[in-house]
């Protein structure tokens, strides 16, 4: 399967309401089964699922275990909802910066196929803060994590895109399953792993399981050293911003007695880990590059995970091969348009720059293109010739670049 361009969305709450007052709230099965079968979509390395909220949808939501409360993101959807909005609460992200003053929603139901959340609280992001169809080329509205992790075990198939819930931890685990055992902290999963520098450290840490961050890993860049080569780079999108640093890679990482070898680390700049003038706490996170490698099963009741080796698992870890970001924007996100291009790469010394727009790709017209199709383009064998032709002011340019891999 295609390499995708990596995008991380990573949110840090200031207040993470769990349930609303005076009131049952969580998931249930609407009809006595053992387990129910929902698709899901997967697209840079993230899992999308479909539900309804208040009845009205479907809406597309990523399946996010870093993030407590479901959030919304594209409020212009709130007012079809029937929102019970009950206080302004205060939001952040990464960078000091990036503060924001959203809005807390309870008594919303969510449902997807078979399974009902009622009573269940809702933060509403202000508008032009986050936008995750920009990078899906299709409509996703917003991160839906603890409030549905914590009720069953959730078995997800990357390759399959399918996911599994099941309503009482009595799944079967294959024989070919590691069982690794992680703590939930404030809500969320953090696993003990050992991580192998190409400088002959090796550090003991506990890292948070993240199903809403793209990459494969994360570590504060006190651990860069780990890492024998380095290039900057785009980290992702949040709250504050663009999310920037150094990418490099380590020998490998374990979990269990599973190795995963030459896996990319991202190092956020420092500037990212800090509120108010102080450095958070943080180690690391296991993103969705990793995690897409399994066949997983997350189950918060049990505090452990089930790992089996999918189809994914061997494929060689790779940064941008061209050094662009491209979203989609406009009417029906068919515009799609160089976001960032990473400084040094092949597609910057072809002389491509953030805000061009894509006109044509290898002799594709862009009503021809989707930004899947682009994606595929992108993330073609090293050596493989890329001619695009972009739209910058008034002026149409030609430009021609090879696919490379700059982080040997």
């Amino acid at each position: 399967m295609r390499k995708l361009t990596p995008i991380v969305f990573l949110l840090l709450m200031l207040h993470m309401p769990f349930a609303a007052c005076g009131k049952t709230s969580g998931f249930s099965f609407d009809r006595q089964r053992s387990h129910i079968t929902v698709p899901i979509i997967v697209r840079n390395n993230l899992a999308v699922v479909t539900l309804n909220i208040n009845g009205r949808g479907p809406f597309h939501f990523i399946l996010d275990t870093g993030v407590n409360t479901t959030i919304l993101t594209e409020p212009l959807i709130s007012h079809l909802l029937n929102l019970n909005i009950q206080e302004t609460i205060l939001v952040y992200g990464l960078g000091g910066e990036g503060i924001v003053e959203a809005y807390l929603a309870t008594g919303v139901e969510i449902s997807m196929r078979g399974i009902t959340g009622k009573n269940m609280n809702m933060i509403v992001i202000p508008e032009d803060i986050l936008s995750f169809s920009e990078i899906f080329g299709f409509p996703v509205v917003g991160i839906i994590g603890h409030d549905f992790f914590r009720n069953f075990p959730v078995e997800i198939s990357y390759s399959s895109e399918v996911m599994k819930v099941y309503r009482t931890p009595d799944y079967r685990i294959h024989r070919r399953s590691k069982i690794i055992p992680f703590e939930l902290i404030n809500g969320k999963p953090y696993v003990n792993s050992t991580i192998y520098g190409h400088n002959g450290e090796k550090i003991n840490t506990n890292l948070l399981i993240d199903l809403g961050a793209s990459h494969p890993l994360y570590l504060n860049r006190h651990y860069m050293d780990l890492s024998e080569n380095t290039i900057s780079g785009f980290l992702g999108k949040g709250i504050s911003g663009n999310l920037l640093g150094k990418m490099g890679r380590v020998k490998k990482i374990s979990l269990g007695d599973i190795y995963i070898k030459e896996p990319l680390v991202s190092y956020p700049d420092a500037e990212f880990l800090k509120f108010e003038g102080h450095h958070l706490a943080w180690e690391g996170i296991i993103g969705g590059g990793i995690m897409k490698r399994f066949n997983v099963i997350i189950d918060y009741p049990s505090e452990l995970m089930v790992l089996r080796k999918g189809n994914f698992f061997s494929q060689p870890f790779h940064t941008n091969l061209s050094g662009m970001e491209v979203v989609s924007r406009g009417p029906r996100l068919r515009q799609f348009v160089i976001h960032y291009v990473r400084p040094g790469s092949s597609a910057y010394e072809a002389g491509l720059a953030a805000g061009d727009q894509i006109i044509q790709m290898n002799r594709k017209y862009h009503h021809e293109l989707t930004l899947e199709s682009i994606l595929d383009e992108l993330s073609g064998k090293t050596g493989s010739v890329i001619t695009i032709v972009v739209l910058r002011e008034r002026e149409v340019l030609r430009k021609q670049f090879r696919l490379r891999e700059d982080l040997l």
